[in-house]
């Protein structure tokens, strides 16, 4: 892909405010395209080369998923860059295979967070899952978004180009407090690179981190994976879900919702049918039938 197109891509992203990583994404999957498209010139392109991209990636195994994510840098290609009308019948996006989020213990949050052998690491993890954050939203946290005052956490500019408060955990706050107190130059970015120069840490780097210590631990985990953990322990724990819908930044009540089908239902006190004692006959307690309004036979008429 030549300069001038990645200029042009990178200027129809910000004209509708698409996020950096939105234009990251996009140049990655149409870089792609062009290079299996081969020397095909743009003014050649259908959207059956699209539909057949896709389709081969899909047969290389490549999830429905995945592929809706190819399927919408395609469309922002062609709407924008090649003023091709998109036809959803010819390209239509996959049906995704719908799995519950994985979901931490607490007993494994804590095998994390004594696994990690650095108080950066430490408070990472105790933050990521105390607070619901996405990875991207702890990369871009500053030191003046924590405020020990109110014992929240202010998320700006979040996946969903929105600011919004999450709380903050006192155990976290002490983690962070040694952080801190570990690296204390003036900075705008709360979380650097151990060593100088102290660069912003990235999504990739926490991630690799966050493996690497769950290898160590024995428990397979991805940073979202805390944030699943976070709203179910709290659901788990009778909070209202418009309450963790409002922590985690959602816009949308079903966004939440996912997360009452991975709580532990004993533990919201709801029991399954067959453990409920039998209903009881409709016999009153001495076991004689109820009076009812029916006359006896043979009796007087009421007057």
């Amino acid at each position: 892909m030549d300069e001038s197109l990645k200029r042009q891509i990178h200027e129809e992203c910000r004209i509708r405010n698409r996020s950096e990583g939105t234009c990251k994404q996009y140049l990655y999957h149409i870089g792609k395209f062009l290079d299996w498209v081969q020397d095909k010139p743009l003014n050649e392109l259908t959207l059956y080369d699209a539909r057949d991209y896709i389709i081969k990636k899909r047969n290389d195994g490549i999830k429905p998923e995945s592929c809706n994510g190819i399927n919408s840098a395609l469309v922002f290609f062609y709407r924008y860059i090649l003023h091709i009308t998109w036809d959803l019948d010819v390209v239509p996006r996959m049906k995704r295979d719908w799995t519950l989020p994985k979901v931490l213990s607490r007993d494994d949050i804590e095998k994390l967070i004594s696994t990690a052998d650095n108080i950066r690491n430490k408070a990472i993890i105790a933050l990521t899952y105390s607070s619901g954050l996405r990875v991207g939203e702890v990369c871009k946290l500053a030191p003046t978004d924590i405020y020990m005052s109110t014992m929240q956490v202010h998320v700006r500019n979040s996946k969903n180009h929105g600011d919004h408060w999450t709380i903050l955990s006192e155990r976290t706050l002490e983690l962070l407090k040694q952080y801190w107190y570990s690296c204390p130059e003036p900075r705008d970015i709360l979380f650097v690179s151990i060593r100088k120069p102290h660069r912003p840490l990235k999504p990739g780097g926490i991630e690799s981190m966050l493996k690497k210590i769950g290898e160590e631990a024995g428990i397979k985990v991805h940073p979202h994976v805390l944030r699943h953990s976070f709203a179910t322990h709290l659901i788990e724990n009778d909070t209202k879900r418009e309450y963790v819908q409002s922590m985690l930044g959602h816009r949308s009540p079903s966004s939440t919702a996912v997360y009452i089908n991975v709580t532990n239902m004993s533990l919201m006190g709801i029991k399954s049918p067959l453990d409920l004692e039998p209903e009881k006959s409709r016999k009153n307690s001495s076991g004689r039938k109820k009076k009812t309004l029916r006359k006896k036979s043979g009796g007087k008429k009421d007057e």
